[in-house]
């Protein structure tokens, strides 16, 4: 099992979520991002990580996200 931390990161497209999420890249944790706005894509990408464009209002936003980032880590570890 890979032992590289995954984190959740929600709301990361810009401001404070952004700067979490490439704070937790840096200190070398893998990281699944969500937002609402199509950036998050363009922000996954710079960080070697992946996106789910979504809503953590909506279940199924939310279900897709921890689904997808099960999938491609195999684990969760943090989330913010």
């Amino acid at each position: 099992m890979d032992s590289q931390k995954v984190a959740i990161i929600t709301a990361a497209s810009r401001g404070i979520g952004a700067g979490c999420a490439r704070e937790l890249a840096a200190q070398g944790y893998r990281v699944s991002l969500m937002a609402r706005s199509p950036e998050i894509l363009d922000l996954a990408d710079e960080l070697g990580g992946i996106a789910t464009q979504g809503s953590i209002t909506n279940f199924q936003d939310l279900q897709r996200l921890v689904e997808t980032t099960l999938a491609q880590f195999g684990r969760i570890d943090a989330g913010m």
